[in-house]
């Protein structure tokens, strides 16, 4: 029994390479620029200055609100301070203009005070 029980296959025979490709290579197409006329060159560099002019048009405008704004903030501190003084003076001056305080000078420099002679005038 030396034989082979296995059946025998017909090996299947390689597909050739096509010679060919399959996909054509598409012609190159030389890409030709359009040139720019005169009135586009000249509304291109217009626009630009003009675009440029109005960003340091806009900086400027920035820089000077912030310094308009620093000097009205100064401005604002003064008049605190201003008030303030004005307020502590105010009180000063109720302090120092008070009836027992002055009765207390007029009574060491040895003055007295009749009250019969009194007269409160208003207008």
């Amino acid at each position: 029994m030396a034989q082979n029980t296995a059946r025998q296959l017909e090996a299947v025979p390689k597909r050739q390479e096509q010679a060919t490709p399959i996909h054509k290579a598409s012609p190159k197409v030389k890409s030709t620029r359009v040139p720019f006329s005169g009135f586009e060159i000249m509304s291109v560099t217009l626009l630009s200055l003009l675009f440029m002019g109005m960003m340091i048009l806009v900086i400027s405008s920035k820089v000077n609100l912030s310094s308009t704004q620093y000097k009205l903030q100064n401005i604002n501190q003064k008049i605190v301070e201003i008030q303030n003084d004005n307020v502590n003076t105010k009180q000063e001056v109720s302090e120092l203009s008070n009836k027992s305080r002055l009765m207390k000078f007029a009574q060491d420099a040895g003055l007295s005070m009749n009250d019969n002679s009194i007269r409160n005038v208003s207008k």
